[in-house]
């Protein structure tokens, strides 16, 4: 049998975005597929698909002009199919395991890092029922992921709880940990924060309790990522610089990348942008020295952000530009979304309202496409802000209302709240105080249920601007906290 953690010495020539591939030969050996062995399939059929795996995996190239990570495994992806048509389930398994290069996390692993959430899931799907339970949690868990990744979060943790069922009947340990852990992760993105510490915590109990560090490390970055949501950014802090400790105890690379950005983001929120820069930059080298060109980009468009905070309007310019090259290099669909929609939030803060569009446009056409439901409602949301900004209240209120219906759909507390906020300044604009009033009230209910104090902070300074422009029945009072601009970031 051959080991699934090594992907030989030598690589094909075969790149996109610095991608290279384990040798076929390799792979053959990985799938113990014998050219020669083949005449002895019966019927034709059967011995057709696995001529064709072989021919896929064998003389498959990536045509040097194609930009897209998927056609660079595109082969192996195919061979996969072919061997779901003769239900050689285990062989299907062992092509998901494949190590990918630059940084050999699993083909499925990568497929989910580079944006492709539809083919995960058809993939998943396929292996669903096919092999074991130990199987069956895993496809499970990486559906539940898929899922949340296109923003549908009522189906994600469905599949969490299922792949957290079967986890505990099979006493699979570690299985239950990562289980809570990515529900703790859906329900932090519902902006139920509460929620999402318990299930963060008991996976980190589960960690502790089998010895393993790398969950242990994720489990405290992913309770810092919470405190940070709560505003409670010195707890925040605390839990990352644990998760910190552990990651470079381990010499995980990437994942003291991960949490270094998650610690520039704190910081930022504290308005401490020196510590912010200082954190984002460690996390920049990071990636460069480990050529992760992902995290490079991340690590470029979450500088871009703080250098927004600052007014730093063209070094925020730059660095989100080069963070959409990275992503159009690498063929990351959901990064180019990510930067061009950062590039027009900078644009508006420049003044240059129909650049800003335009990109802010660009940017909700690949959520649309990639089906990322979520960044679709936030992009949406960030015109509404330009078009207010531009006088255009009709628009605006459009806008809003299609990220408001969106963040209902997909229970997004949060969105939901901030789309009702931002509706409600709208109607203030428009003097229509009543509207106005009652779209802030929904706005600072929301933020009280959720826990989120900066929100509900701004909610009622929100709506004392309206009771003091019906007292003075003008428009004498500035709008406070106009456009909490919605950043796309990027962990």
């Amino acid at each position: 049998m051959v080991d699934l953690s090594k992907s030989g010495s030598k690589v094909e020539s075969d790149r996109v975005g610095r991608v290279s591939l384990p040798p076929a030969d390799y792979v053959l050996e990985l799938l113990e597929l014998d050219a020669d062995a083949l005449k002895l399939i019966e019927p034709l059929s059967k011995r057709q698909q696995y001529r064709a795996v072989i021919n896929w995996v064998t003389n498959y190239k990536c045509p040097p002009e194609v930009n897209e990570k998927r056609e660079v495994v595109k082969g192996y992806l195919e061979a996969f199919y072919h061997l779901c048509q003769v239900g050689d389930w285990k062989r299907a398994k062992r092509i998901l395991l494949i190590k990918v290069p630059p940084v050999d996390k699993d083909l499925k692993i990568q497929l989910w890092r580079w944006g492709y959430y539809e083919e995960c899931i058809q993939l998943y799907s396929r292996l669903l029922r096919k092999l074991d339970k130990y199987w069956d949690s895993i496809c499970l868990n990486g559906l539940g992921i898929a899922y949340r990744s296109l923003g549908e979060c009522d189906k994600s943790i469905k599949y969490h709880h299922d792949s957290l069922k079967i986890a505990r009947e099979i006493g699979n340990r570690f299985g239950q940990g990562d289980a809570l852990g990515n529900l703790g992760i859906v329900y932090h993105s519902l902006a139920r924060y509460h929620q999402a510490i318990k299930y963060h915590q008991d996976s980190l109990k589960i960690a502790r309790e089998i010895g393993n560090r790398s969950m242990e490390g994720n489990a405290l970055g992913n309770l810092g990522i919470v405190y940070r949501s709560l505003a409670e950014y010195q707890k925040a802090i605390e839990y990352l610089q644990d998760s910190l400790k552990i990651a470079r105890e381990i010499s995980n690379r990437c994942g003291e990348g991960n949490v270094l950005a998650n610690l520039g983001l704190a910081y930022d929120s504290l308005a401490e942008y020196q510590k912010a820069i200082e954190h984002h930059k460690q996390h920049l080298k990071i990636g460069r020295e480990i050529g992760n060109r992902s995290m490079e980009g991340n690590a470029l468009g979450n500088l871009g952000i703080v250098y927004h905070s600052l007014a730093r309007y063209h070094q925020a310019i730059e660095h989100h530009n080069q963070h959409l090259k990275i992503g159009r290099e690498i063929g990351n669909r959901s990064m180019e979304g990510n930067a061009l929609g950062n590039l027009g939030i900078v644009y508006r803060s420049l003044g240059e309202y129909q650049k800003a569009i335009e990109y802010l446009q660009n940017s909700l056409k690949i959520a649309r496409e990639i089906g990322n439901h979520s960044g679709e409602g936030t992009v949406l949301e960030n015109l509404g802000i330009v078009y207010r900004s531009r006088g255009e209240y009709q628009k605006a209120i459009k806008h809003l209302q299609q990220s408001l219906k969106i963040a209902r759909e997909i229970s997004n507390r949060s969105g939901e709240g901030t789309a009702l906020e931002n509706l409600g300044i709208v109607y203030r604009s428009l003097a229509e105080y009543q509207k106005a009033i009652e779209y802030l009230q929904q706005s600072l209910q929301i933020a009280r249920e959720i826990g989120n104090h900066s929100g509900e902070d701004t909610a009622s300074e929100n709506l004392d601007v309206v009771y003091r422009s019906i007292g003075s029945s003008g428009e004498g009072n500035a709008l406070v906290n106009w456009g909490k601009t919605l950043f796309l970031e990027v962990f």
